[in-house]
């Protein structure tokens, strides 16, 4: 079953609007332009090019540029509001991307080549900037660093050659790494040079992290086999400045990003919230980084299909939403999100099941807490619901066959409204369990339960706290054998 999503990141244009560490400073003088970038790029055949903008891992349109009609092969692009810091693209009349551009401290500059063959476009070959140094600067670093990469490369190229001998090989390998401690002391001291600019805090996100080697007792071994990667997600983040808001507005930002909550922090909602408060602690000091961060992951963990993140979800709203801390939110919205995360705590994993009382087949009221049993599984279904007619003797074959070893008992809720049609279903299926239903009940269970559509299933262990939920039925028996296992469900 999934919940609906009521959680919308938010219109960009208006998520755009906001993030004054993105902006350049405005002009005082309001008859002149804000900017002004000229393309000047002869023998180009396109008469429309189109200027798009980074924003972490997409990319929006700009600006249409038509061919000025007093300067040959020139496109102007110019505006009276604040030019917003980070990478730019330049693309074709048919949308190829031609090149990308910064915009850091410059904001009245020219980009232009030597004459083009329109047979063969390479506006990379001889580009050129005038008055944007850190736009020349990025273009020094590319130039120089690719004169290693190209040596590496032929390099490698001889090293695969049948007819080069072991001697060479050995040489040759001698001279990659030589050549790629070069690149390594070029790229630190470039950047170190520049270290204040947005080009070489681009590139120091790139860059990963150097583990050192781990501790080790007198004979050896690890004093601790999970130090590097302790250490390692410690110092995640240390090569972003997080006072950096334009970094957002690159592709740098998004794969680290990204990644972090993918592969490098443990998938359990616990740890996901301690990093994810450590990271937002952090990116409080750019408005723009921490609105994506907040946004992002608060999204990201209320539609996760993993059971147990809607956690994550929840302590977002509580911890950052709920306290005022997101003013970009529109005020019915917000109330519809602190409204969901209040219903989602109730029964988050760990939490004691709310309790439950509806009539059986009989009329006589009966309750989840009954049971002095190990487990019991709540299954809400339907007589009519297509799934639960596949899903439901899944359960019962699992139940029967080890409803006494492992000690547990179904208390099966129906949510139809068709009494007759629920109490043949229960006898021509044989489902032996506690039947409850006629929507009758203390509480408005599908609501604090959230069902939403069938079937729904809650494992509560004997005091009744959740163990997990709405999971298939073939996961059921899984979850109850590594919970005697001692194994918590991710």
């Amino acid at each position: 079953m999934k919940r609906s999503r009521i959680f919308v990141i938010g219109v960009m244009v208006a998520l755009l609007a906001c993030g004054n560490g993105l902006y350049a400073q405005k002009s005082k003088n309001s008859k002149k332009p804000a900017y002004e970038v000229k393309f000047i790029f002869p023998g180009l055949p396109d008469s429309i090019l189109y200027v798009a903008y980074y924003y972490a891992d997409k990319t929006y349109m700009f600006d249409t540029l038509y061919v000025s009609r007093k300067e040959p092969y020139t496109f102007v692009m110019t505006g009276d509001s604040a030019l917003q810091r980070g990478l730019y693209i330049v693309a074709s009349e048919a949308k190829v991307k031609y090149l990308d551009f910064l915009v850091d401290t410059s904001y009245f500059f020219t980009v232009k080549t030597k004459k083009l063959n329109p047979e063969r476009i390479d506006i990379m070959e001889n580009l050129e900037f005038v008055n944007s140094p850190e736009n020349t600067t990025a273009d020094d670093f590319f130039r120089k660093r690719g004169v290693y990469i190209v040596a590496i490369q032929e390099f490698v190229k001889k090293l695969k050659e049948e007819k080069t001998s072991e001697d060479e090989k050995e040489q040759l390998k001698e001279k990659i790494k030589q050549y790629q401690d070069s690149i390594r002391i070029f790229q630190n001291d470039f950047l170190q040079k520049h270290k204040n600019s947005l080009f070489a805090k681009i590139q120091n996100l790139g860059e990963e992290i150097t583990v050192p080697e781990p501790p080790k007792n007198p004979d050896g071994t690890l004093r601790d086999s999970a130090w590097s990667y302790q250490y390692y997600l410690n110092h995640y983040w240390d090569n972003c400045d997080f006072s950096e808001s334009a970094l957002i507005r690159t592709p740098a930002f998004y794969p680290r990003f990204n990644q972090y909550f993918e592969s490098v922090v443990m998938p359990i909602p616990d740890t996901i919230n301690k990093y994810v408060d450590l990271l937002i602690d952090k990116a409080k000091k750019s408005p723009d980084l921490f609105r994506y961060i907040v946004q992002t992951i608060t999204y990201k963990y209320e539609t996760s299909k993993y059971v147990g993140h809607d956690a994550v979800f929840v302590h977002m709203v509580k911890n950052y939403y709920k306290q005022g801390l997101c003013p970009w939110t529109d005020e019915e919205v917000l109330k519809r999100m602190i409204d969901e995360a209040e219903r989602l705590d109730k029964i988050l994993i760990g939490r004691v099941a709310p309790y439950l009382y509806m009539p059986d087949t009989s009329g006589k009221l009966r309750s989840n807490y009954e049971f002095d049993k190990k487990y019991t599984i709540m299954w809400f279904w339907e007589e009519k619901c297509g799934y639960c007619k596949t899903a439901t003797p899944i359960l019962k074959e699992f139940y029967d066959r080890a409803k006494d070893s492992l000690d547990m008992e179904v208390y099966a809720v129906c949510v139809g409204t068709d009494s007759v049609k629920w109490k043949q279903a229960i006898i021509e299926r044989g489902y032996n369990w506690v039947n409850v239903g006629y929507n009758t009940a203390n509480i408005d269970f599908k609501d604090v339960y959230g069902v939403r559509s069938t079937p729904v299933v809650f494992i509560l262990d004997k005091e009744k706290r959740i163990i997990a939920k709405k999971i298939d039925a073939a996961e059921i028996e899984t979850v109850i054998r590594n919970h005697e296992a001692g194994k918590k469900i991710r």
